[in-house]
């Protein structure tokens, strides 16, 4: 019966898409009765027609259950349509070549996606962004010589493998003979990539191939794909030999590592046609991770230098005539800012072993892997989890309370050490001279250090001989007890959801604390002592005995895990709906504990210890992985719930990389957790930050833009400079960037008592005397001032931070050098919405010496939960983050037509209206023009329409008041006592606003644009390349280089 149990689920959620097609999704609840009746009686014909066994209405509705459940977890409001900046707007791909390709391979993985449970709208978009694709790709059939160089930009962990395996199968359909996948630089990783492609694209009995075989085991009229690799061969050197023939249709998944492009040049090379000394077969190049190892870090010395994976990549190009190379990533600013050198004047040299001994084989390369051609920007379904559900954004959104910020791990896994006689200590990191002060302070100290330069000379980077750890911290034990609860909570739900097609049978935890090996080694004794001693506890202690281990996990519960587990749902972004996760309490989960922690494996996966982490779906594994660089990119952890994450990195890019705990949890979101320190999380936000920035400026130019305009823009983009590997910078001393066409923002708060004094201060006594004349404009009081009373202000105590401050100042003294930015509207808004029943409400002139009463706005302050790393911040740091619908510091994006003339608002409104018809009929081509119309008339209009029409000559500065007791959560019926208490320890009253800043640059003309420079001194700590682990085995090839 079980297997008919899946054709009637098949039945039903058929039945169900079917409702969804001309019904809300949200009506599905309401009609729930009524829809079951319907599809149970069809469903009794269906069984009759086709012969199954009949069931009663109550295994039917078990089975609707299961169904009903899927479909709202699965379900996908919108996937917005992707975003494209190309060369050539122009396309092989016209509706005639379109009809004249049979999609074999295509249609096969649409429907194999179909039958995994993957909702419609996410079958849909994958097919039309890969079709978009390809259509940028070199045309496989074209009768002269070709190359396209392209780049596709997709979140961590958010489907960019689903995505180019269907590029894959779409390749394959249209006529590409050879595609080579560079995946990651980890065998692990490789080899999971390898199983995919067996999956998705292959299917050699599993897979797609069951749906449909190909060639001998199936449809003849279709030719069967090769592939050269397997999940447990690269293209080592016996492969290489084994003479595979290049007349047929061949894939292969290999490292990006020396020796492994070294054997596929060579077998190219001997590959050759009598005489020819390229191919004249179509190569498509995908490369995974493209900002990992692709690059030329040696690119700044000329275009005849090449680091080796780069110079092997270019020179396979170079052997083909016809050929695409196409990259993926997450993180695109270092592809973007690449090398973009003329082809080398010299050939490339590789050494071979001969009978004769050496010799040497050259070979032509291309030019640079900068995607010249096309940057293609993919969107996320809505039930992704991502940075933006969890880190610091643009745009208001829920955060989930599932960061908890630790400081108990500096002894055990230090970045940084101190030398106190024969023992080495581990002391706290301080990147710069700047952290240092907001640590520290200008006048403060660290141990026995006065000064950061003290600190500097008296402290060195931890070294892998370094014995550490030699004990493990606190955080560490309860992050262990913590992923045994969810194991728990999740087998709780486990009857529900294995009948299910998004049922997730493996349970993971990361631990990443250090790039070296000699480390992770040892935390992995140290964790896997401590688990054993829980696991004979948990089978000997009495539950309710004093001293019982149950108790230190009801403890545990307590404090990460309640809280979220009973309100999870109110946490979820609009139309995420998951009822799988049901509350549940300690008392129901301590009995499964004992065989949740039974079975876990603790592995620590480097080089030294030669273990692998390999998943398959009939045999569900519980696990521990402890590890450094194999975990670190691409490799997908599944069923992963809890992180522990303290290793600390220079390059921002790479951290976001690292981030392994985003992407989908059906059934078990609630039982994630990520454990990291403040540092980290403050580059989370940071990073999160930039790149919401700089997709938005991606978005502004799509279908106009090129890859060289992007190029420019994150060229130039402050936050850049934070987050780039300084390998893609290497040998630059400054480097230009620009406020041009920018909103600059207070995206934090000191909230300090002197702080907030000190700016209000300086607010009454430097900006308050410049409205002596001033006029009302709507909601604010508005004068013009010069740029140099613009510097003033900017001199002044404000909630800019230091280095912000000076950057503003540089930029805006060059642009005035050019007569740029001469004339700025400052203005102060006077609405909010503050009571004074709950706080200050209103401030009359004479408490703000302006010739106008201000009511304060609200922006409230975080909420006291667990897992909410801005609360810590605002109690540990004193350090306000807007948040949530209190994300933006400016009221509403009209503001910022303060400086406009009427037919200038008009014009900005009206084009603003054109272009959001024309983005809706392209996200839903279904509807009329009328219907986006009305759309487009009720979006919210953003402050770029405004900023966007000012001259080059003109700035806008808008200033904020907030009622400090909204930001403090004091207000009558909702204090925060946790805040109340520290207030009163600091004396610290509540009779001075918050001030913040909205600060709005005009675009300025790539010609007039002076640029600020960026100037790199000694102000930073001197850390190792943290992009290699110490374990250099672990990087070289199997088989070694000559």
């Amino acid at each position: 019966m079980d297997s008919y149990r899946f054709k009637y689920q098949d039945a039903i959620k058929d039945k169900i898409k079917e409702h969804l097609k001309t019904a809300s999704f949200e009506s599905l609840e309401e009609v729930r009765s009524e829809l079951a009746d319907k599809i149970f009686s069809s469903l009794a014909i269906v069984a009759e027609h086709l012969n199954w066994p009949n069931i009663d209405r109550e295994t039917f509705e078990s089975y609707f259950e299961v169904v009903r459940k899927e479909v709202q977890s699965n379900h996908v409001t919108t996937i917005k349509a992707p975003n494209l900046l190309s060369k050539n707007k122009s396309t092989w791909l016209n509706n005639s070549r379109e009809n004249g390709i049979t999609w074999n391979y295509t249609e096969r993985y649409l429907e194999y996606l179909r039958g995994q449970g993957r909702a419609e709208t996410v079958v849909e978009e994958i097919k039309n962004s890969s079709y978009k694709i390809l259509s940028k790709l070199a045309d496989p059939k074209s009768q002269s010589s070709t190359f396209i160089k392209g780049l596709v930009d997709g979140d961590v962990q958010s489907g960019k493998t689903g995505n180019f395996n269907a590029v894959i199968n779409r390749a394959l359909d249209s006529g590409y003979k050879l595609i080579i996948v560079l995946s990651g630089i980890m065998d692990d990783l490789r080899s999971q990539t390898q199983a995919r492609i067996d999956k998705d694209v292959i299917g050699d009995g599993k897979g797609v191939g069951l749906r449909q075989a190909f060639g001998h085991q199936g449809d003849e009229s279709v030719f069967q794909v090769v592939s050269i690799t397997s999940e447990d061969a690269d293209f080592n050197r016996p492969l290489a030999d084994a003479n595979f023939s290049l007349n047929q249709t061949n894939i292969m998944v290999c490292k990006k590592n020396v020796s492994i492009l070294k054997n596929i040049l060579l077998w190219l090379k001997d590959n050759l046609p009598k005489g020819a000394t390229k191919h004249s077969l179509p190569l498509l190049i995908i490369d995974d991770e493209a900002d990992n190892a692709s690059l030329n870090n040696e690119g700044h010395k000329g275009q005849n230098y090449a680091s080796k994976i780069n110079g092997h990549i270019r020179a396979i190009l170079g052997i083909f005539h016809k050929k695409s190379y196409l990259g993926y990533t997450a993180t695109p600013f270092a592809n973007v800012i690449q090398d973009r050198n003329a082809a080398s004047e010299e050939m490339w040299s590789i050494p071979e072993k001969s009978n004769e001994g050496i010799t040497e084989s050259l070979f032509e390369q291309v030019d640079n892997l900068f995607p010249d051609d096309f940057i293609f920007l993919l969107d996320t379904p809505t039930n992704y989890i991502g940075a933006h559900r969890i880190f610091e954004t643009l745009q208001p959104s829920k955060k989930l309370p599932v960061v908890f910020d630790i400081d108990d791990y500096i002894a055990d896994f230090p970045s940084r050490v101190m030398e106190d006689g024969d023992d080495i200590i581990g002391v706290e990191r301080f990147d710069n001279k700047q952290d240092w002060e907001n640590k520290v302070g200008k006048f403060g100290y660290y141990l026995n250090f006065t000064s950061f330069s003290e600190y500097k000379k008296g402290t060195r980077a931890s070294k892998s001989v370094d014995n550490f750890p030699i004990d493990l911290p606190n955080s560490i034990k309860d992050s262990v007890m913590c992923f045994i609860l969810g194991i728990a909570v999740r087998e709780t739900r486990r009857k529900d959801l294995i009948l299910s097609k998004v049922y997730q049978p493996h349970n993971t935890m990361l631990v990443h604390i250090s790039r070296f090996t000699s480390w992770q080694n040892k935390s992995s004794k140290l964790i896997n002592d401590f688990y054993n001693d829980i696991e004979t506890r948990l089978k000997m202690d009495k539950p309710n005995g004093a001293n019982s281990i149950y108790r230190k996990f009801e403890k545990v519960w307590s404090d990460y895990c309640a809280e979220i587990v009973g309100s999870i749902h109110s946490h979820l972004p609009e139309n995420y709906v998951d009822d799988y996760m049901q509350p549940v309490s300690f008392d129901s989960i301590s009995p499964l504990l004992a065989d949740a922690v039974s079975n876990i494996e603790v592995l620590a996966l480097n080089s030294n210890t030669g273990k692998e982490l390999k998943y398959q779906d009939e045999k569900p594994r519980k696990v521990i992985a402890i590890g450094g660089n194999r975990l670190s990119r691409g490799f997908t952890l599944e069923g992963l719930t809890v992180s522990y994450f303290v290793r600390s990195t220079n390059y921002s890019d790479s951290l976001l990389q690292m981030g392994r705990w985003f992407g989908y949890r059906p059934g078990y979101l609630d039982c994630c957790k990520l454990f990291t320190s403040r540092d980290l999380i403050s580059k989370y936000d940071s990073t999160s930050l930039c790149i919401d920035e700089l997709k938005e400026e991606f978005k502004k130019m799509d279908q106009k833009g090129t890859p060289r305009d992007f190029e420019l823009r994150v060229r130039k983009h402050p936050g850049v400079l934070q987050i780039t590997r300084p390998t893609i910078l290497k040998n630059t001393t400054s480097i230009k960037w620009s406020y041009q066409d920018s909103l600059v923002m207070t995206t934090e708060i000191d909230i300090t008592k002197e702080k907030i004094s000190k700016v209000w201060a300086d607010f009454k006594g430097i900006v308050s005397p410049l409205f002596s004349v001033a006029k009302i404009n709507e909601s604010l009081l508005t004068t013009t001032v010069s740029s140099k009373e613009l510097i003033k202000i900017i001199e002044s105590n404000n909630n800019f931070d230091e280095t912000r401050n000076n950057l503003i100042k540089q930029y805006v003294n060059k642009c005035v050098e050019k007569n740029l930015l001469t004339s700025w509207t400052i203005a102060i808004k006077l609405t909010g919405s503050a009571s004074k029943n709950s706080g200050l409400g209103i401030l009359t002139s004479d408490e703000t010496d302006l010739p106008e009463d201000v009511q304060l706005a609200i922006r409230t302050g975080p909420a006291q939960e667990k897992g909410n790393h801005f609360y810590d911040e605002f109690i540990k740091d004193q350090r306000f983050k807007p948040t949530g619908s209190s994300a933006n510091i400016m009221s509403g994006g009209t503001d910022m037509k303060v400086a406009l003339e009427e037919d200038q608002i008009r014009l900005a409104e009206k084009e603003f209206i054109i272009q959001k018809v024309s983005e809706i009929l392209k996200d839903d081509p279904n509807i009329s023009e009328e219907e986006a119309l009305i759309k487009a008339q009720r979006k919210t209009k953003p402050e770029r329409i405004y900023r966007e029409k000012l001259t080059q000559n003109q700035g806008v500065l808008i200033f904020y008041l907030f009622d400090p007791y909204y930001v403090f959560n004091q207000v009558p019926g909702k204090v925060d006592t946790n805040i109340q208490r520290l207030l009163k320890e600091r004396g610290q009253l509540l009779n001075e606003p918050l001030v913040g800043m909205a600060m709005g640059f005009p675009p300025i003309s790539r010609k007039l644009d002076p640029c600020g420079e960026y100037v790199k001194g000694d102000y930073d700590l001197e850390i190792p390349d943290e992009d290699q682990d110490e374990a250099s085995d672990e990087l070289l090839p199997t088989d070694a280089e000559i």
